[in-house]
C-alpha cells in the first residue's frame, strides 16, 4: 500500500465518522428533524444535507482538485480529473426517518476509472467497514470475508424493491419469485450500502437490486470484492455505476447461478 493510498483511506474514514456523528445526533432527535420530499418516494432530511457538507469539506480540504459526486449537492471539483469521490451522506434515509437503525454513510474513491477504496459507516451500531483495492476488507479494523456459499439452494439473500422505478416492478417480481424457491430467506433492509457490507462479512450470501445510484453502491463494491466476493451488473460486466443494476455474491459459483436468471430480466 502506498502512503498516498493510505492517506486517501484515512481521509475517507475520517469523513465517514464525522458524517456519521451528525447522523447519530439527528437520529436521537428525530422529532426535531426537518424532512422534505424531493420527488415521489424520495426524501431528504436536514441530517443528509449537514452530513454531506461536512464530508465534502473534509475531502475537498485534503484534495481540492478532486471531483466529488454527492447525492444531495451534485458534482464539485475538477470535472475531468483522475480522482472521483462518490458520497452518500445517508444511505437508508427512510429507515433513518422512522427510527430504524439500518443506515449509514457511504464514501468511495475512483481513480482513472477504477474503484480503489470504499468506506461505509453505520453510526448507531458504530461499525466502520473499509477496503482498499488489493488490501482486503475490514470491519472496525478486523478482517472480514464473504460466506463462500456456492449455490442458491439454502442461500440467504438481500435485495431492494424498485419503488421508484414502477416500470420494472413486474420484472423484479419475477427475479424475486425465482430466487425465493430455493433460498432460506430474502431480506429487504433498505440500504444498499449496508446490504453489500453484510454480504462482505458473510451475513448475506448475495445481494441484487435494480436502478441504484453510483453513490449507493460504489463503496460496497470495493468492500465485497476485497472480502472475496464477485460483483457485476446483470450482464456480467462492470457497468453497474451507470445502469444501477448490481449483483454481489459470495462465490463465483453462486454468482453464475444468479446471473443466469438476471440476464433474462436485465432492464
Amino acid at each position: 500500500m502506498t502512503s498516498k493510498m493510505r492517506e486517501y483511506l484515512q481521509i475517507a474514514e475520517k469523513a465517514a465518522l464525522v458524517g456519521g456523528n451528525i447522523l447519530r445526533y439527528y437520529f436521537e432527535h428525530l422529532r426535531d428533524l426537518d424532512i422534505r420530499e424531493k420527488s415521489r418516494n424520495d426524501y431528504v432530511t436536514q441530517a443528509d444535507i449537514e452530513s454531506e457538507r461536512a464530508i465534502r469539506s473534509i475531502i475537498s480540504s485534503a484534495f481540492p482538485d478532486h471531483k466529488i459526486v454527492g447525492e444531495e449537492e451534485g458534482i464539485s471539483g475538477e470535472e475531468k480529473g483522475r480522482f472521483v469521490w462518490y458520497v452518500d451522506p445517508l444511505d437508508g434515509t427512510k429507515n433513518f426517518m422512522r427510527g430504524l437503525d439500518v443506515f449509514g454513510v457511504s464514501i468511495a474513491l475512483e481513480v482513472d476509472g477504477e474503484l480503489v477504496l470504499g468506506v461505509v459507516y453505520s453510526p448507531v451500531r458504530d461499525e466502520l467497514y473499509s477496503a482498499l483495492r488489493g488490501e482486503g476488507a475490514y470491519k472496525n479494523w478486523k478482517r472480514i470475508s464473504v460466506s463462500g456459499k456456492k449455490e442458491l439452494k439454502g442461500a440467504f439473500l438481500a435485495t431492494g424493491f424498485p419503488h421508484r422505478s414502477g416500470d420494472i416492478v413486474e420484472v423484479y417480481i419475477e427475479t424475486f419469485r425465482t430466487f425465493s424457491k430455493d433460498t432460506i430467506g430474502i431480506r429487504r433492509m433498505g440500504s444498499a450500502a449496508m446490504d453489500l457490507c453484510m454480504v462482505a462479512e458473510g451475513i448475506f450470501d448475495a445481494f441484487w437490486e435494480y436502478h441504484l445510484k453510483p453513490w449507493d453502491i460504489a463503496a460496497g463494491v470495493v468492500i465485497v470484492e476485497e472480502a472475496g466476493g464477485v460483483v457485476t451488473d446483470f450482464r456480467g460486466g462492470r457497468d453497474f455505476l451507470r445502469t444501477g443494476n448490481i449483483l454481489g455474491a459470495a462465490s463465483p459459483q453462486l454468482h453464475r447461478e444468479m446471473l443466469e436468471v438476471l440476464k433474462k430480466y436485465d432492464r
